[in-house]
């Protein structure tokens, strides 16, 4: 005896899923992306110095090279000196920059991030790094350059929040987000186009005569 082929299961409620949560996750990653361009902006260390190499919007002070400035600055906090020159020329300190605070205590310096900022020509380099043990004053001498000659002025900028540890969480963090959006993109891409396919083929059969379920 033969029986009749099954009917076709023609509903719609598995591809809608699928296509409404590829859509979700889409959106999910434009959220992620977003996130991750502004963390990459906090890494990267911009308003540091203006076009004509004195301190920008994020620095708390600078002074020319060689020379001293004295900064009020806060409690246990990190703070970077730039060295800021032309672009199209080179420079680096004859020695680290001296921190002394108001009791005449010497800081000890710690790694400087690996990084650089260039705006309208000029090139700021991380040269020096510390830390604050209390909120006071803090007078910062920076030597004169090693080759007087390898460019016709420079400058030293004071900013806050570049210590090394955070600069470097801040970089994994926007390596792996961005790894982390184009996971999460692809595969709602694919589940958005899968579900479609789904859904249209499923709709088809439903519109097509003698095939839809009985009942």
């Amino acid at each position: 005896m033969t029986y009749p082929a099954p009917p076709a299961k023609t509903s719609t409620t598995g591809p809608k899923i699928l296509t409404f949560g590829g859509i979700g996750l889409l959106v999910v990653t434009a959220v992620l992306a977003v996130f991750v361009v502004r963390l990459f902006l906090s890494v990267l260390p911009l308003g540091i110095v203006d076009s004509d190499g004195s301190p920008g919007p994020d620095a708390v002070g600078g002074t020319d090279v060689p020379g001293s400035v004295t900064l009020t600055l806060e409690t246990d906090t990190a703070y970077t000196v730039y060295l800021a020159f032309p672009s199209n020329t080179a420079a680096a300190l004859s020695e680290d920059p001296t921190v002394t605070d108001a009791m005449g205590t010497i800081l000890p310096g710690l790694p400087a991030p690996a990084s650089t900022s260039t705006i309208g020509g000029v090139s700021a380099e991380g040269v020096h790094t510390f830390r604050t043990s209390a909120a006071g004053e803090y007078t910062i001498d920076v030597p004169e350059l090693a080759d007087p000659d390898s460019t016709p002025w420079a400058t030293a900028v004071v900013t806050e929040g570049d210590d090394l540890p955070a600069f470097f969480s801040g970089l994994f963090g926007t390596v792996f987000g961005v790894f982390l959006a184009i996971g999460l993109g692809v595969l709602g891409l694919g589940m958005v186009v899968g579900g479609g396919i789904w859904w249209y083929m499923r709709s088809r059969v439903r519109n097509t005569p003698g095939m839809q379920r009985p009942g």
